[in-house]
Parts: structure tokens; sequence; C-alpha cells
């Protein structure tokens, strides 16, 4: 990211600026731990990607190294494209091309449209509802099941989507017969409602008004905050991004959850 001047105090910070602060501002948690820190010993993210044409092959043993390869790439300017992640053709079957255009293309402000795609693991109840994309298509917007706090929902990196079979063996398949009318809002509702995910045929069973809270987010590590907090003294717009939450993009009111 490049510094700032006093004369740009109040101009809007980039999209991949407010992306990467909401990123950096939440974990992906499993369980009640940070994914990094539970992985099981001896596993890796496999990734075959491109940085200004340059292909690279690596092993990664923590799902916070892909993203600081991503963070100094693309703050630098650089084209970043990922070809292979895990096991070989797995990228591209939860995330094809098809799918990466959709979400990108609901990647625009006040937007409230269906969840794109469903991801779920057969062996267990873990499901991932997917909103839109972030970041050049490095990450999304999903509303999760993951935590044992209840629903989330919050921007993930997809090499941590993608980790999540290696090193915590939750293999996570699309479901290709996904189609959803409801907007995300109903589902957001329907979590804070129930305190788990609703599926779309039984959404029309609840009497949804309208009033979506906010649902909890897991902070991120001091060490992944402080990323952040670099960025945020040396470029003073990123000052707005303080307190943005995922609810600030999209068309609904998301009221703070009661007690």
């Amino acid at each position: 990211m490049q510094n700032s001047s006093n004369d740009d105090h109040d101009e809007k910070p980039p999209q991949a600026h407010i992306d990467l602060a909401m990123l950096f501002m939440t974990d992906l948690h499993v369980g009640s731990e940070r994914l990094y820190k539970i992985k099981r010993k001896g596993t890796s993210l496999n990734l075959r990607y491109e940085v200004d044409g340059e292909i690279f092959h690596r092993s990664y043993l923590s799902a916070l190294s892909w993203r600081a390869i991503l963070l100094f790439a693309l703050s630098e300017g650089k084209s970043v494209t990922v070809h292979e992640m895990d096991q070989p053709g797995r990228y591209r079957r939860l995330f094809p091309q098809t799918l990466l255009r959709r979400l990108q293309w609901h990647a625009r402000p006040e937007a409230n449209f269906p969840p794109v795609a469903r991801l779920y693991d057969p062996n267990s109840d873990a499901v991932l509802l997917l909103t839109r994309s972030r970041l050049c298509g490095h990450a999304v917007d999903a509303l999760h099941n993951l935590t044992d706090g209840g629903p989330v929902f919050q921007p993930l990196w997809i090499s941590d989507i993608m980790a999540l079979r290696p090193m915590l063996g939750i293999e996570l398949v699309r479901d290709e017969t996904f189609s959803a009318s409801m907007p995300i809002s109903a589902y957001l509702e329907a979590a804070a409602m129930t305190g788990r995910i609703v599926e779309e045929p039984e959404l029309s069973e609840f009497s949804l008004a309208g009033n979506v809270s906010r649902l909890a987010v897991p902070p991120s590590s001091k060490a992944v905050a402080s990323v952040f907090d670099r960025a945020y003294r040396e470029n003073p717009p990123m000052a707005k991004l303080r307190g943005r939450t995922i609810y600030d993009d999209y068309s609904f009111r998301a009221e703070e959850r009661s007690s």
C-alpha cells in the first residue's frame, strides 16, 4: 500500500484496502480456535500460482504464509493468479471460473443478493454459503457454521477454505444442486433467530421481518491485527476502516445483537 498525503485524508479508500482491512481484522475459527493454530502436524497447503507471469509451486505449512505472499504482491500492484490449491483439480472443482465470475458480479456496493454457492462436508454438519468475492477473487464473503459460537458471517481467504481439508480433514465439496432465491439477509435473520444456518426450504416457515442482527465475528490474533495496524499508521485513509464490518457492504441495516 502506498503512502497517502494529508490531502487524501478525506478520500474513500480503494476497495482493495477495504477488503484487506476486513480480512485482517477477523480470522477463521474452527471450533474455538484459529485455523492456523490447530492444523494437524505435518500437513501443508500445496499451491501452484503465478505472479506477473512467473509460475511458483509451493507447500505452505501455515495458512498465514499465503496471506503474506498475497499481501506483498497485491500491495506492489502485481497480478496474482492461482492455478491449483491442495490436490490437483480440487481448486477448480470448488471454485470453477463460472462461480468466480458470479461471485465477482455480486461484489458491488449495497447489494443483498441470494447466496451464490453452498459448500458442505458430507461427513459433518459444516456448511458455507458464499455471497460475493473480494480482493480480485482471492477471498469471499461466507455465512458458515465452523465455529463453536454459532453461525458467522465474515470475509474468508479462499486459501483458508481450501486448507481445511489437508490441515483439519474437513472435506468440503460444492453442492451442485444449490439454487437460492431468497436474499442473504433472510439467511442472516434466520441464523440470528435459531443459532444455526437454515436451509432455504425451511426459511418460508419463519416470520422474517427484515430485521438483520449482526452475528458475532471472531477477532483476529494480535499478530495478524498488527499487520493492519501498520498499514493504518502509514496510510491516513485507512483510519476510516477501523470498526468497518462486512455488513457495511450490504444494503440491509444490521443491528447489534442484544445480550
